[in-house]
């Protein structure tokens, strides 16, 4: 796969991110908008996450070309912020209408941005080799963090009102509509029994939900951790909060985009050490005796998660068959929001114990899976030298 089809679906993977968190940021704006409280807005990201979680292995079960797969998530992408934002701009309207009308529109986005990353890396492993694929699913996780990172910069136009975040956010998804014609797998190469398929792809897609539960509580209760470790109030914990979070993300797509290539496709190996730093990351966290000590641990455990991201996406591909690489995507999608929303529930649990419990929980699932990882067996294809 040449570099330039890489880049373009990376930035195609940065719509779907920039969809995700440009909602959080309006939220001020859509409750003033449409008068509806925090619990009723928090009910709207509920159901587009439950859409999510629905329909990304859907979408990978339907296979086509790509351009043309992209043509349709794009329009359907486009359409529901048509709705989303024109409810923000259509001034008062009774509380049950609006909320509908958000949640419908909320529904429609996740269910078709759920497709956008298991076509991408479907496509992706179909054109690239061995040796360059964990590095080109690398730059698609760094595109989807890079959207991320720039969804909550609708707000900063401030005075102008909204319609510069409407032309944004409607804009975006269009971009889908220069998808390379990436050809789907041919229909007479050999499909896995569905036993086969799950005996293959569960060990994967494990790490993966084991991870992101890990991650996502970190997330969950930095703030609170803030707050009980330093002692800090509210507003001083949520800027730290926030300028932690930010450094996660750049270091996170620093290690995709510069270190993932260079370090080739011995994906076990590469496994293991963002398994280990993970861990480490955590541990220094929950130990922290400063605020510098802990944002520096943060960063450490966003460099693992980035690591070893790539590297087990590309050892599950690598153990289904061709036609099947897209579904093994989907639910590795879909079980990626399972866990940031598990790793939301249990941080809250594991907080309330001790404020270091999550920390020391999360160390202990990243060296629990290191000492599991050598009875997957090792990757086809690859040098996975530990």
């Amino acid at each position: 796969m040449r570099g330039r089809e890489v880049s373009g679906l990376s930035l195609m993977a940065a719509t779907v991110g920039f969809g995700q968190s440009a909602l959080l940021a309006l939220v001020p704006i859509v409750s003033d908008a449409t008068g509806l409280g925090a619990p009723a807005i928090g009910a709207i990201g509920f159901l587009g996450a439950l859409a999510f979680l629905v329909a990304a292995p859907a979408w990978g079960y339907r296979e086509g070309r790509l351009r043309r797969r992209f043509m349709l998530l794009a329009w359907l992408m486009a359409g529901a912020q048509l709705l989303f934002l024109g409810v923000l701009a259509a001034g008062p309207m009774p509380a049950a209408a609006a909320f509908a009308m958000l949640a419908l529109a909320r529904i429609v986005y996740s269910a078709a941005a759920a497709g956008v990353m298991p076509h991408a890396q479907a496509a992706v492993v179909r054109m690239s080799t061995p040796e360059k694929r964990p590095a080109a699913l690398a730059r698609l996780s760094a595109g989807l963090g890079v959207g991320r990172v720039l969804g909550p910069l609708v707000t900063l136009p401030g005075a102008a009102g909204l319609m510069p975040a409407l032309a944004a956010m409607v804009a975006m998804p269009l971009i889908l509509l220069a998808a390379p014609d990436v050809a789907p797998a041919e229909k007479g190469e050999q499909s896995q029994r569905k036993r086969d398929l799950a005996r293959a792809a569960l060990p994967l897609l494990a790490i993966g939900f084991v991870l992101t539960l890990g991650f996502g509580q970190i997330q969950m209760v930095l703030g609170l951790f803030l707050q009980a470790r330093f002692g800090l109030d509210v507003h001083a914990a949520a800027r730290w909060g926030g300028i932690t979070y930010a450094l996660v993300a750049i270091g996170m797509i620093a290690v995709q985009v510069g270190l993932v290539p260079r370090l080739g496709n011995k994906l076990a190996r590469n496994l293991r050490i963002g398994l280990g730093a993970f861990a480490l990351g955590s541990v220094a966290m929950g130990l922290a005796p400063s605020i510098a000590m802990l944002v520096f641990g943060a960063v450490i455990a966003g460099a693992g998660i980035a690591l070893a991201t790539p590297a087990y996406t590309a050892w599950l591909v690598d153990r289904v068959a061709p036609q099947q690489q897209a579904v093994a995507a989907g639910w590795l999608a879909s079980l990626h929001v399972l866990g940031q929303g598990a790793g939301a529930l249990t941080g809250g649990f594991a907080f309330a114990l001790s404020p270091q419990t999550p920390f020391m929980l999360c160390a202990a699932l990243g060296i629990a899976v290191m000492l599991v990882l050598s009875a997957i067996g090792q990757p086809r294809g690859h040098d996975a030298a530990p």
